[in-house]
């Protein structure tokens, strides 16, 4: 049962349709403690949603969703959308487990029914998620590209994640990815390279990598993502520096290249393998994204040309079916 203040404070944001503390602490006659516990209780039943930050900070009436207290499912359910579901909202609030799940299937009026839509999205999942094998726990790729390219120069290609699920959109990766390359954000960015960490160290010890080589980005950003990446890993490993360089007016993003032989000319002819001879024999190729993989096979055909022997790749994500483009990154 609510008590009088907050039944007060919700009849304010229902008249003026959104509310902050100063005022509600004029109209009330409360001090500001009892305001923001009365908005903390309020927000923790999900009557309330918080905008802005200090002190520009505005309280609203939450939109109506089916309450994920009123969807059956399993505690295995529950523990396996915790670990892997992954929401960020239209409005930039990042979401996870089965409240996320409700407020997707909301906000995209997914009419199906809740428990048959979470069994169709684990059993996708947990199909996805089969293409990690041991020791390395990684999605290799490796025959994918032996498939596309009449010549593949990567010895192997891994993937830490898929970037997307068929009817499911974004994987919880391909959420982090999306979000800190759009808007640049360190902390997402930081939480990516703390997932990662492990993966690539693995891959080093099991490849017995002696050098890494990181892909340049096609058009340079404030905050550049990999760079970002490689400065919070710390590997203090010897570097292959690859640099994107342009014969033409226009920087053209690899993204925008919608033909796997457009993006193939693209990376041979603007990506240069900076040293003349390399000495390190197996290398890590590391990428944010693979689509086509044009890009890294281009760059691997450099890295041997100048002298390496072994090449692995390693992307944070990669395409689910196929090959197709993924333009959003």
């Amino acid at each position: 049962m609510y008590s009088r203040t907050k039944d007060q404070i919700i009849e304010i944001i229902k008249k003026n349709g959104h509310a902050q503390v100063k005022e509600l602490v004029h109209d009330l006659g409360l001090t500001q403690a009892a305001i923001h516990r009365a908005l903390n209780k309020l927000m923790d039943e999900k009557v309330l949603i918080k905008k802005g930050s200090p002190p520009q900070v505005f309280y609203f009436l939450s939109k109506k969703v089916q309450p994920a207290s009123k969807v059956i499912v399993s505690e295995q359910q529950r523990k396996i959308l915790d670990e892997n579901y992954v929401y960020i909202n239209p409005v930039g609030k990042i979401e996870s487990g089965l409240e996320a799940f409700m407020d997707w299937m909301h906000s995209t009026r997914n009419m199906q029914n809740p428990e048959k839509c979470i069994d169709d999205y684990i059993e996708i999942l947990m199909e996805a998620q089969s293409h990690k094998k041991k020791p390395y726990h990684l999605i290799d790729a490796t025959d994918r590209f032996n498939k596309i390219f009449p010549v593949n120069h990567l010895n192997r290609i891994f993937y830490h994640d898929f970037y997307s699920l068929i009817k499911f959109g974004k994987t919880k990766m391909g959420q982090y990815l999306f979000n800190g390359k759009q808007s640049q954000n360190k902390s997402i960015i930081k939480q990516i390279s703390k997932i990662i960490g492990s993966d690539i160290k693995n891959l080093i010890k099991l490849e017995k990598i002696d050098a890494i080589a990181w892909t340049p980005h096609s058009i340079p950003r404030k905050v550049s993502f990999l760079k970002e990446i490689e400065k919070n890993l710390n590997l203090n490993f010897p570097k292959i520096e690859i640099v994107k360089v342009y014969s033409g007016d226009i920087p053209i993003a690899q993204k925008s290249l919608a033909k796997i032989e457009e993006r193939i000319q693209n990376a041979r002819e603007t990506m240069v393998v900076v040293p003349q001879k390399i000495t390190a024999q197996n290398i890590l190729l590391v990428d944010d994204a693979v689509g086509s993989g044009a890009t890294m096979n281009e760059i691997s055909e450099k890295l041997k040309f100048k002298g390496a022997k072994k090449i692995v790749g390693f992307a944070i994500v990669g395409s689910y079916k196929g090959f197709e483009v993924i333009k959003e990154v």
